[in-house]
Parts: structure tokens; C-alpha cells; sequence
């Protein structure tokens, strides 16, 4: 159907051909409602990229050249007219580890192999495979990922001076509280008075993000308070200069590091990297797609999931090449994009290049920017994200399942880490899910249903309708309550006109159970198959089933046959 082409088209560029296509070229006046998007947009990410960064441990910098380069390349390459690409905070928890143990080439190493994965997801056509990720699972990683970037900046936030921090966060954290009553009071100010102000700015409902200019005041007071010898921790202080040139393709760089490296060393990199990497796309994946939805559901268009997920591959591979790092749609970024009047992915680009220009002819200043600051904006971002209200009613709604797996991925991800959280939510969501399926799968006697009961049927015929798919959770289940009924009787006949699915560990609980009945001297017949059940049961082959057991297109039909069999055996015994 061509309104649903989108859904598994894979075309690079997809959301400036699908905007050319349709509006009939690209004109001076998507370009003025582009500037203008970008220029907002681009504003806004500038504070927030260098605030990424430093959350994972590395100089803004980096931040700043995802931005340009991970935004250049989804923006030109995906499947969404709107999204913007770049540093996202559900990012920071899973590139702290690895900034720590591997430094810098380690971030690259692993943003590139997650790249590599999402263009794999896109080659396979999963983009509309994320769907089916529970929204508990979802839940989880978001606010247990947000509970932990708001916690760990309490070191900066509150000015505590603690070196050598151990990389278990529960263990970190614990120092960190510990160290709250040796607080630096004017780094506490600073912080709180940054987040109090971007809070009350979104309160004045002005169509301006509250970030810069609550960053450029806290900046102000930080360097008069340092003036007085304050000592307030700026970027500056903690990372090198930002350097005022573009971002320079690194390749060479990562190949002398790997060739620096035995083999021993590499593989066993590899092995730590790929776990990490393989949670990076998925979460990628998982709020670019979100990202692209919610683009849609406000402008009324239409995005490539596969296409988005091609371009934010390529964007993951590029951004690290080019001295960056792990990227995806940023949600509210774009969202601000899109009311800023966007109208194409090159209000994408025009957002890069303006974070160029700050590099240029602002990288001096934003240096100045403090510590305490740059962790209040982590703490707002991150508390967004987290969607903690939409957690505590999925805690509260009647499905406990949803609660437990919810809660499962949150307290695992404080108490362990992110895969470890991926691993077990997906598992405990299979393990709930194919249980709440498997009980759906009922067993009813129908013997003296008036809807099926025929004047035909004698009573020592056991005659019972299966309702729900019979697949191997439920299978045995059933059938081992049919094998119960069998005692002194003749024969059963099972109505399966409600049993969409039969797997093999279905058909395997049905032949154990015809064996049985056969033991037992009863017949068993089955009517009114569906397709797929009816597939299986041939493929296996009909004769390996006996000559007990039949087959019958209709109840009907079953029901005339148990009425000549029982007829044949009263004639034999008069």
C-alpha cells in the first residue's frame, strides 16, 4: 500500500527528498523558516553539548563536534524532516565507564560500533521492530539512566573536592553524600540559582529556551565571585582550551591507537565495547524513533523508521571519526526545531553551523562557563528526559507485570549497570508476557453448551472447545487437562475453532496426548482447524498420529461420525 511505503523504504536522505518531492523544490522561503529554526536550535544546543561532555568526563569540545558533525549528517542523511541529532543525556551513564577505563579513544571505538549496529538495524528493516520494546522496559532505562546523571552531579553541583572517585556509581554516590557537609557554599549558590532560573524561565512561557541566559548570568557571577577568590570551578579550569578550528578527521588517530594495542588488548577491548555498543543502538534506535513519532504527530507528516535509523548510523560513525561521540535524535532540541518554524532537515544544518561559529569567535568565553552551572542544566535535562510521571502511573495501573518489569530496569541500573538492565527487562517482559499469553489459552467443556450440544453426542463422549493459541507455555497445560477426562471414556471431541497458533512444543503436547488416549482405548478427533494449525498437523504428517485420531472440517461432521460409530457398536452388541 503506498501510504504505508515509509514504513519500509530504506532510502539515504529520505526526509529532504520526502520535503522536495512534495512541496516541489526547495525555495528562498523553506530556506528563511530553516535559518531562523537553526539559529534558535543552534543556540540552544551549545550549552547543552559542552554539558554532555563534561557529564561523561571529557572535554565540551567533543560535545560541541557531535553537534556539528553527527547534526550535518542525520539531518542530510535520514528518514525525519525535523529531528535534530547530537549528544543526548540517556548517553552519559553508558560513556562514563568506558571515558574511564579507555579514555577518549574508547568513547570513539564504542560510538563507532554502535553506528555500525543501527546501519544493520536499518539494512533489516527493525526500524519498525522497536515498537514492540515495552513501554516499561522504555520507563525504566529512562529514569533509571536520569536518577543516576542527576545524582552523580552532586559532585559539582555542590563544589565537593573529591579526587579518584571509584567507577561504581552506588559506591561513588555514597562518597559523594558523605561529602555534602563539606559543601563549597558559593558553587552551591551558583548551581542552585542556575536551576531555580531555568525553572521559573519556562514559566514565563517565552519562546526562548532559558538555558543561555541562565548559563551567561551564572557565568557573570562565577567570575566576579572567582575575582574574590571564590573559587568556583569553571570548564576551563577542568578541561583544555576549546580549540578554534574544526573538527579534523581522527582516523589516523584511532588507527595508531589500535595499532598501539595487541591483539590480546583489542580483543579483550572488544569484548567490554560490544555489550555497550549493542545498548547504545538500541537506545538510540529507540529515541530517535520516539523522537521522529512525536515530529510526525505534531506536523502531520510522515518519517522512515529505517531511514532514520540509517542516518543515525551513519552520524554514529562519522561523529567519532571526526572527534565526537555517541549521538541521537534529541527530543526536545528538535521539538524546538520544529516550532521554530523548520520546515527540512537543512534547518539541521544551518544548527551546526552555528555551533561552528560559537567555536570560532565564542570558544574563549564559554571556558569561563562554571562547573555548578553546567550541572544544574545536566539536571534539568535529564529530569525531562526521565518522564518520572508517566512512571509512577505505570507503577500504580492494575497491570503488575508492567510494574515489575518497570521497576526491575530501574533498580538495575542504579544498583548495577545499563546492560546488565537491558538483559534482565527484556528477559523478565518475555518471561511475563508469554505467561499472561499462555493463561489467555482456555479450556471449555461444551457437552452440554446449548450453542453446541447435539442429541448426537452420548455421555461417555467427552466433547470440549480449546479457545486461545496453543504454543508451548499453554499447550501441556491443556492437554494435560484433557488427559484427566479420559477415564472410562470412548471417545473426545475437541472444537478448535478458536486455536489460531499450534508450535512445535504444541504438537508435541498433542501427540503425547493422542499416545495416551490411544492407551486408554479412546478416540480423538479434531474439528474445524484453522490454516495454520491445520499446516502444522500436515507438515508433521496425519499418520504418525495413529488410528484413533481424526480430522473434520466442521463440528458437524465430527459429531455425525461419533453417532455412526456409537449406531455400530449397538448394532454389534445386539
Amino acid at each position: 500500500m503506498p501510504h504505508r511505503n515509509n514504513l519500509t523504504s530504506l532510502k539515504i536522505g529520505y526526509g529532504l527528498r520526502d520535503y522536495v518531492e512534495k512541496e516541489g523544490g526547495y525555495t528562498r522561503t523553506s530556506l528563511n523558516k530553516d535559518l531562523i529554526a537553526g539559529l534558535t536550535v543552534g543556540i540552544l544546543t551549545i550549552p547543552i553539548s559542552m554539558a554532555l561532555a563534561t557529564g561523561i568526563g571529557v572535554s565540551p569540545i567533543y560535545g560541541l563536534y557531535t553537534a556539528i558533525v553527527a547534526g550535518i549528517v542525520t539531518a542530510l542523511a535520514g528518514g525525519s524532516r525535523f529531528s535534530i541529532a547530537g549528544p543526548t543525556a540517556s548517553f552519559v551513564i553508558l560513556l562514563i565507564p568506558v571515558a574511564e577505563d579507555y579514555g577518549m579513544f574508547g568513547v570513539m571505538m564504542v560510538s563507532v560500533l554502535g553506528g555500525f549496529l543501527l546501519m544493520l538495524m536499518a539494512w533489516f528493516r527493525f526500524g519498525r521492530w522497536i515498537e514492540y520494546i515495552p513501554e516499561a522496559i522504555t520507563l525504566g532505562f529512562t529514569t533509571g539512566i536520569a536518577a543516576l546523571i542527576i545524582l552523580l552531579q552532586m559532585k559539582d553541583f555542590f563544589g565537593l573536592t573529591m579526587l579518584d572517585l571509584p567507577s561504581d556509581f552506588m559506591h561513588r554516590l555514597w562518597l559523594m553524600v558523605q561529602g555534602i557537609p563539606e559543601l563549597h557554599w558559593e558553587s552551591t549558590v551558583v548551581g542552585l540559582g542556575t536551576l531555580v532560573f531555568m525553572l521559573l524561565w519556562t514559566r514565563l512561557k517565552i519562546n526562548f529556551p532559558g538555558h543561555l541566559p541562565g548559563l551567561v548570568i551564572a557565568t557573570i557571577i562565577t567570575f566576579y565571585w572567582n575575582q574574590q577568590g571564590a573559587q568556583i570551578l569553571t570548564v576551563g579550569e577542568l578541561f583544555d582550551a576549546i580549540p578554534h578550528y574544526l573538527p579534523s578527521f581522527q582516523g589516523q588517530l584511532i588507527a595508531d591507537n589500535i595499532v598501539a594495542m595487541s591483539s590480546n588488548e583489542l580483543w579483550e577491548m572488544f569484548k567490554v565495547l560490544l555489550p555497550v555498543a549493542f545498548v547504545l543502538a538500541v537506545l538510540g534506535a529507540m529515541e530517535s524513533l520516539f523522537c521522529a513519532v512525536i515530529l510526525d504527530n505534531v506536523a502531520g507528516t510522515r518519517h522512515s523508521p529505517n531511514s532514520e535509523l540509517l542516518g543515525q548510523g551513519l552520524g554514529n560513525v562519522f561523529s567519532p571519526l571526526f572527534g565526537g561521540f555517541a549521538s541521537s535524535g534529541a527530543i526536545a532540541r528538535s521539538i524546538t526545531n520544529l516550532k521554530a518554524g523548520a520546515v527540512s532537515p537543512i534547518s539541521g544544518v544551518i544548527h551546526a553551523l552555528v555551533v561552528i561559529f560559537a567555536i570560532y569567535f565564542l570558544a574563549d568565553w564559554l571556558m569561563h562557563m562554571p562547573m555548578p552551572g553546567m550541572s544544574a542544566l545536566l539536571i534539568l535535562v535529564a529530569w525531562r528526559m526521565s518522564e518520572f510521571p508517566r512512571a509512577i502511573a505505570l507503577v500504580k495501573s492494575p497491570s503488575n507485570n508492567d510494574a515489575w518489569v518497570y521497576l526491575s530496569c530501574f533498580l538495575m541500573i542504579l544498583l548495577f549497570d545499563v546492560v546488565i538492565a537491558v538483559t534482565i527487562g527484556m528477559v523478565l517482559a518475555s518471561f511475563l508476557f508469554i505467561k499472561e499469553i499462555a493463561e489467555m489459552t482456555k479450556l471449555q467443556d461444551i457437552h452440554t453448551n446449548e450453542r453446541y450440544h447435539s442429541e448426537l453426542i452420548p455421555d461417555d463422549w467427552n466433547f470440549y472447545r480449546i479457545q486461545g493459541p496453543l504454543f508451548f507455555a499453554a499447550a501441556d497445560r491443556i492437554f494435560g487437562e484433557l488427559s484427566a477426562t479420559l477415564q472410562d471414556k470412548k471417545g473426545i471431541v475437541i472444537q478448535m475453532d478458536a486455536v489460531t497458533i499450534l508450535d512445535s512444543g504444541g504438537l508435541s503436547a498433542l501427540r503425547r496426548f493422542v499416545t495416551n488416549a490411544e492407551a486408554h482405548g479412546v478416540v480423538v478427533y479434531l474439528s474445524e482447524l484453522q490454516f495454520q494449525p491445520l499446516k502444522t498437523l500436515v507438515r508433521y504428517g496425519l499418520n504418525n498420529f495413529g488410528n484413533n485420531f481424526k480430522l473434520y472440517s466442521n463440528l458437524d461432521d465430527a459429531q455425525l461420525e461419533v453417532a455412526k460409530v456409537y449406531s455400530l457398536e449397538d448394532k454389534k452388541q445386539d
